[in-house]
């Protein structure tokens, strides 16, 4: 199988995760606080990374260049110090759904990213899933009751700003580096910085744990942990291979598997806005999905 069709199916494998995650941090945000939450599921997936990383290539540290340390760097303090912050803090005053749609604005900052560093092309298709985003992700924001709208929306807009900075600065070191060990860097940058945040709070007074269960709390790491950990392996594993526009794209339909899990498990429908948004988006994929993964060869990249 050629890599296009690889990295596709590693992408459509990972958008199944994605849409998961948003019910995953709003659970876990009932049952203790936010950041400590983020921070030791981001350690565990990192730990766990760093194992499989070391257990292929026991050498792979001294093997990475300085450049590419930074890249894995700034990796972790965007794609996820900076988007789980705001993620796992936005949706404690919005909804699972509301985040599920505007979460896939990542796209028109994927390919806005990939075109200006990345040397990708932006085909006339795409450009108009950039339009189709830029509508479902307003509808949904503009629509929310009002009492909804506001801090929390807009720390989750954040978030795909900050994921798509993080791919791109990761993308170029995968040309180098396998994807268990820019997945190990990612999370424990960002997850020793998000504890080091968490930290700060708790000494200020905020409360760490919100349920005397314990058995819950920990089930609910691990299952997070696991999240990050498939999540960002199958995402690595697929723009290795394909285009970080065409990736981003693909996993566009997550909000439909949110809405599902968020009637299952909360007993929230999803509105007729946040399914027209939802509806646009899926109309942005089927309009790129079949793209072949270009990149305009005159110019480098930049990161």
């Amino acid at each position: 199988m050629d890599a296009e069709k690889t990295g596709t199916i590693f992408i459509l494998v990972g958008l199944f995760v994605y849409g998961i995650h948003p019910v995953v941090v709003e659970f876990g945000g009932i049952l203790m606080a936010p950041l400590l939450f983020a921070s030791t599921a981001a350690l565990i997936a990192g730990a766990i990374a760093l194992i499989l990383a070391l257990k292929a290539n026991p050498s792979f540290i001294k093997q990475i260049s300085r450049s590419d340390q930074l890249r894995l760097i700034m990796a972790g303090v965007l794609g996820t110090f900076l988007a789980f912050t705001c993620l796992f803090l936005g949706l404690q005053f919005t909804s699972s759904n509301n985040a599920a749609v505007i979460l896939r604005a990542e796209l028109a900052f994927a390919l806005l990213f990939g075109f200006l560093f990345l040397g990708e092309t932006i085909s006339w298709r795409q450009a108009a899933a950039m339009i189709l985003m830029i509508i479902g992700v307003l509808l949904v924001i503009t629509t929310t009751q009002l009492t909804t709208i506001g801090i929390g929306d807009f720390l989750i807009l954040i978030t795909p700003i900050a994921w798509a900075a993080g791919h791109t600065f990761a993308k170029p070191a995968l040309k180098r580096i396998a994807p268990w060990t820019v997945v190990a860097y990612r999370n424990l940058v960002g997850g020793v910085l998000l504890l080091l945040l968490t930290t700060g709070f708790i000494l200020i007074g905020a409360p760490p744990i919100l349920t005397p269960n314990i058995v819950v709390i920990l089930s609910i790491i691990l299952i997070e942990a696991i999240v990050i950990l498939l999540a960002h392996s199958l995402w690595y594993a697929g723009i290795s291979r394909i285009n970080l526009g065409k990736a981003t794209a693909l996993i566009a339909p997550a909000p439909l598997v949110t809405f599902l899990i968020s009637a299952l498990v909360f007993r929230i429908l999803p509105t007729p806005w946040q399914l027209i948004g939802a509806a646009l988006v899926i109309l942005a994929t089927t309009l790129i999905s079949r793209e072949v993964s270009l990149r305009r060869t005159t110019e480098p990249e930049t990161l």
